[in-house]
């Protein structure tokens, strides 16, 4: 590994200043969450276990987090791309990263997953750009080299251009498994109430009165499950509420996108402070 450029003890990063008891800014959370499974990880792959656990867990957290990589100066277009990027999977991001040189002068990509760790390979500072780790993964695959993490510590990790390569597809590396179980997503069907509900209704509205509740809705909701009453209040912070209800009836504090989507179907039976 070719270190960073010397600079004067003023530029260097104090002692301990990537220990993960020091915040490291927006990294703070996803730097703690990996140093601790890294020490596991490192254990396990001096141990020639690689397919361990540890291993396993220390993949999933570093793929669900955030890491630095060093870019050439004057690279926001990319970083607002990038960033954009992040929420919709569909989107390809192509960053152009900086390489070291490792022991034995090869090339080798090197990613951080913090800003002390950063430093303390390159006092002097460089440019980077804050990725989620799936982009940053799939930028680094892109040269089939292999990868260094945090190189200058406090933990470094060496991964081969076959884990590279394999995590940014999405799979444990060594053994091609999913490295996240694919989400399940169903759809909530929502439509007026018929009209036998506004007797319900009625008798909601009286035991809501001058409680906490702010606002009350009934709306039909099926899913794969079938169809049901969907009772939906909405209070502050704390509220509470008990009310009788029929059997099968579902009872939820609406937020956000529910809350919406009932208000797009019906307006509330209940306001409080209003009568109907």
């Amino acid at each position: 590994m070719t270190p960073g450029p010397e600079g004067s003890a003023a530029d260097r990063p104090a002692p301990g200043s990537h220990d993960r008891s020091t915040p490291t800014g927006s990294l703070e959370t996803s730097s703690a969450n990996l140093f601790e499974v890294m020490v596991a990880a490192r254990d396990d792959q001096g141990n020639g276990d690689d397919a361990g656990e540890h291993l396993t867990t220390f993949y999933r957290t570093l793929m669900s987090g955030t890491l630095l990589l060093p870019v050439p100066p004057n690279h926001g277009d990319e970083a607002r791309d990038a960033l954009a990027a992040a929420v919709n999977d569909d989107e390809e991001v192509e960053i152009s990263v900086m390489l070291a040189l490792d022991a034995a002068g090869q090339p080798v990509n090197v990613l951080f997953g913090s800003i002390g760790s950063l430093a303390a390979w390159s006092p002097l500072g460089t440019a980077n750009l804050p990725l989620p780790a799936r982009i940053a993964f799939a930028n680094l695959a892109a040269n089939g080299l292999p990868a260094i993490l945090d190189p200058a510590g406090p933990i470094p990790y060496e991964f081969e251009a076959s884990e590279v390569a394999a995590l940014a597809a999405g799979q444990v590396p060594h053994t091609g498994a999913p490295l996240f179980e694919p989400s399940v997503r169903s759809s909530v069907r929502l439509r007026l109430a018929g009209p036998d509900s506004a007797a319900l209704e009625g008798r909601i509205a009286e035991a809501l009165r001058d409680g906490p509740v702010d606002e009350a809705y009934l709306v039909e909701s099926e899913t794969d499950d079938g169809a049901h009453l969907l009772l939906g209040l909405v209070g502050g912070e704390g509220a509470t509420a008990t009310v009788d209800v029929p059997a099968g009836t579902d009872l939820v504090w609406l937020e956000e996108p529910l809350l919406s989507n009932v208000r797009r179907v019906t307006q509330p039976f209940y306001r409080r402070g209003h009568r109907r």
